[in-house]
Order: C-alpha cells, then sequence, then structure tokens
C-alpha cells in the first residue's frame, strides 16, 4: 500500500501538465518557422549594400548604352570589357586604378527603354554615362554629384534658313518643331513655347532620326541636345547647320546614377568625382576627348592664416 495520499500529488500534477502545454507550444512555434522559413533565414539576416559588395569581390559594375564622347561603343568587339571607350569609361576606370587594392571594372549593355528594369535587376551597379537630371527621374533613380552640364533645346535648321535669330523667333504658329519622345529638349519647347506645331518622333536607340526629319524637310526646326546636334551637324554639315551651340536656352546637370538604396556607392562615387574635379582629371579628360558640355568653374580663396603670412613676407 502506497503512503502517499492521492492528493498530495496534484500541484505536481499540474505542474507537469503546465509543462507538457509550453513545450507542445513552442515545437509547434518552431515548426511554423521552419515551414515560413524553409532556409533558416530571419529577418535580421545582414543585407549587403552595393559597395560592401564590390569590397567584398573587388569587381566595379558599370552600365552603359551609348552617348559619344563619353561613352563610344564598339560593336565588332567581342569582349564585353574592351567595348567602350570614351570621357567616362576613363573616369571609371581612374576610380578603379586609385582603390586600394585596385579594382576590376565589368561593363554591361543597357538600353535607354527598359532602363530603369535594368538597374532594378542589379545586372551592374550603377550607370556610367552622364544621365540628364528631371524632376521626374529624380524620383525613380538616384543621382550622384553632377560632373558637368548640357545645354538643351539647341536648333537644328536647313542650311538656308535664316529666319531664327534669338530662341524665342521660334515661337510663331508657321513653323513645325520636331522632338524626341522623352527627352528633356523637346519638354523643355513646349513649356516655353505656345504657337508652333510639335512633332513627337520615336527615336529608341537613335536620336538621329528625330533630326532627319529636318534633313528631309518634313519640319522646319529639330530641337536636341548639344552633343547630339554636334555630332549630327558634323556629319551632314553641307546641308544642316545649328542653332545657339554656345549660349543654349537651357542646361540640365548630368551625373552617373544608382539605384535609391544604393547610398553609399552614390556616396563614394559623389566623392570621387569631387577628387577628380579639383585634382585636374576632369580637365585633362576635356582635353583628350573633347567633350560637349560645360563644367562648374572652381574659385578658392586663400584662408587669413595664408593671408596674414604672405602679407608678412612683403
Amino acid at each position: 500500500m502506497s503512503l502517499n495520499h492521492p492528493k498530495s500529488q496534484g500541484p505536481n500534477q499540474t505542474l507537469s501538465i503546465v509543462a507538457i502545454i509550453l513545450l507542445t507550444f513552442a515545437l509547434m512555434f518552431c515548426l511554423f518557422l521552419l515551414i515560413r522559413n524553409p532556409n533558416n533565414t530571419t529577418h535580421s539576416t545582414f543585407h549587403e549594400s552595393a559597395l560592401q559588395r564590390i569590397e567584398r569581390t573587388g569587381v566595379l559594375r558599370a552600365g552603359y548604352a551609348g552617348f559619344p564622347p563619353y561613352i563610344i561603343v564598339n560593336p565588332k568587339e567581342s569582349d564585353p570589357n574592351k567595348r567602350v571607350i570614351g570621357f567616362d569609361v576613363d573616369m571609371v576606370n581612374e576610380i578603379a586604378k586609385r582603390h586600394q587594392p585596385p579594382l576590376k571594372v565589368e561593363w554591361y549593355n543597357a538600353n535607354w527603354d527598359t532602363l530603369k528594369a535594368d538597374m532594378l535587376s542589379n545586372r551592374f551597379d550603377f550607370l556610367a554615362e552622364p544621365v540628364y537630371e528631371t524632376v521626374p527621374r529624380a524620383a525613380e533613380i538616384a543621382y550622384c554629384e553632377p560632373y558637368s552640364y548640357f545645354g538643351i533645346a539647341v536648333a537644328v535648321v536647313r542650311k538656308n534658313d535664316n529666319r531664327f535669330k534669338v530662341w524665342k523667333d521660334l515661337d510663331r504658329p508657321d513653323i513645325t518643331i520636331s522632338y524626341a519622345q522623352g527627352y528633356v529638349s523637346g519638354e523643355y519647347a513646349k513649356q516655353h513655347l505656345t504657337k508652333p506645331k510639335f512633332k513627337s518622333i520615336t527615336v529608341g536607340k537613335d536620336a538621329f532620326v528625330q533630326l532627319d526629319d529636318v534633313l528631309f524637310n518634313h519640319s522646319d526646326v529639330g530641337l536636341q541636345d548639344v552633343p547630339t546636334v554636334v555630332q549630327y551637324v558634323k556629319a551632314h554639315r553641307d546641308k544642316v547647320k545649328a542653332l545657339w551651340l554656345e549660349k543654349p536656352p537651357s542646361t540640365v546637370a548630368a551625373s552617373f546614377i544608382t539605384r535609391m538604396e544604393d547610398r553609399d556607392l552614390r556616396d563614394f562615387l559623389s566623392a570621387c568625382i569631387r577628387i577628380m574635379r579639383v585634382d585636374g582629371t576632369l580637365s585633362r579628360l576635356d582635353k583628350k576627348w573633347k567633350s560637349l558640355g560645360h563644367f562648374e568653374r572652381i574659385e578658392l580663396v586663400p584662408g587669413e592664416g595664408i593671408r596674414e603670412l604672405s602679407a608678412k613676407s612683403k
């Protein structure tokens, strides 16, 4: 016969039941987490940033679409990393060379029509071209510090057309102005000119298609940015001419672009641009490639300590 009274085991039995319930609940919760996250990762998993990936792999992935003389593409070159040359290519190579340890640059072709999707797909780290800054674009992509400024809405007209002396002369109802759909020059013209007939042209990868409309006498005026107009007029010097190249009606800033979330990479590239502006690298590349933009003039003044010392030494 047992010497223990049955009621004396009540509290122990209760604790055992509670422990079993808690253990069962814990096991069920673990099973739930395993089903939801089979790879056993959690939200606290470390997220590698773009710059951290570049530092870890030693590879800087640059996208390009083509914009001479900043990105000049040789379609006959089979090696994608030898296919491009130009002002921006030298800029990127300079950044990679100065990094410690030096970085390897890989180039990836992008398409202007699918640029946003290409950026989001993470095929490359940044687009290494002078992308024009606009308010709508700034809401979707992030710009590095500008390294050049470009004139827009300059005109291409036929060689014998002398009707337009200043840009406001375009505001007349008897002319047709062609512009490239989605380009900043056309948007600027539509905001500031009310009388002309506007003709929107889809250009795809070839912005010259829009200016052909003037060449073939389908439009009176074609408006484009300075780099595009300069190249087009050089190719058709006997048939067309450019207006207001040196004093364009408006100007836009331009720089490399990154994904919005890649702030560390953007800060790094912006710092590199400032360094190359101050140490004369951008000026050297301008002379080499005969670039078609404008640059900020940096004016440095001596600090008071320098001035005081200079005054005493006289």
